[in-house]
């Protein structure tokens, strides 16, 4: 969604991305997540658990890539809509460590999930807790670019819903610190730069807008970038 837009409190059920630009973003920080996955894993059947499975693009993503998923969510649609792709459960988010048991899945993911929680260090204390090998983490950015590149406070940028949120250092000293995983790799999606995204969008299309924050803005800036993505080892 633009910067000037109202930010909404929950995932639409259907997005478009034939209308709507950030449709691309939302599953491309899933395929940049599996990517610095695999950098550090062939797949061979590894169980994954997706804590806050959404519509389920995960479930496709992962599962197509050779592991073998389940999602849960607190949402029964998003349940619903997730079982396409995969095993999916409601979610139990006061005692997932319960629900699903210690070390019961090889990887736990959690993608733009952690933002909205009321205790970020229980529930990553406890996706390290189901984890048997890594948790795989991606969060909303704090440490965009702004126009200009000058620094600005202005709720309007802050979706409703967002409780809190991070840059790299910051999620990984509350990952290493306080919740028992250690850093293995950073990845990265995609890095908007003000003017220059909006601008390439209105002459040239959103595909080249797309290929701009993908490819050369990405390298560019890639701290940047819209998430931060992080792979965790479990201590």
């Amino acid at each position: 969604m633009s910067s000037t837009a109202p930010r909404s409190k929950h995932l639409p059920y259907e997005i478009d991305p034939e209308t709507n630009r950030d449709a691309f973003y939302e599953t491309n920080w899933k395929h940049a997540s599996l990517a610095v996955l695999l950098k550090h894993l062939t797949p061979k059947h590894e169980t994954v658990l997706d804590y806050g499975c959404g519509r389920g693009e995960t479930l496709q993503i992962f599962g197509a890539a050779g592991l073998k998923v389940t999602g849960a969510d607190v949402d029964p649609e998003c349940v619903k809509r997730a079982a396409r792709f995969g095993a999916a459960v409601p979610l139990d988010p006061n005692d997932p460590v319960k629900q699903f048991g210690k070390k019961s899945f090889d990887i736990v993911t959690c993608f733009h999930v952690l933002e909205h929680v009321d205790t970020p260090k229980k529930t990553l204390t406890e996706l390290a807790q189901i984890a048997r090998r890594y948790v795989l983490i991606a969060v909303p950015n704090l440490r965009y670019l702004n126009l200009l590149f000058a620094r600005s406070i202005d709720v309007s940028f802050v979706n409703e819903g967002h409780l809190q949120s991070w840059d790299h250092w910051h999620l990984r000293s509350l990952a290493e610190r306080h919740c028992g995983l250690e850093l293995v790799d950073w990845g990265f999606d995609a890095t908007r730069l003000p003017i220059f995204s909006s601008g390439a969008e209105k002459v040239l299309g959103a595909k080249f807008a797309i290929w701009l924050d993908t490819g050369p803005f990405k390298a560019l800036f890639p701290f940047h970038g819209i998430s931060v993505i992080g792979l965790f080892r479990v201590k």
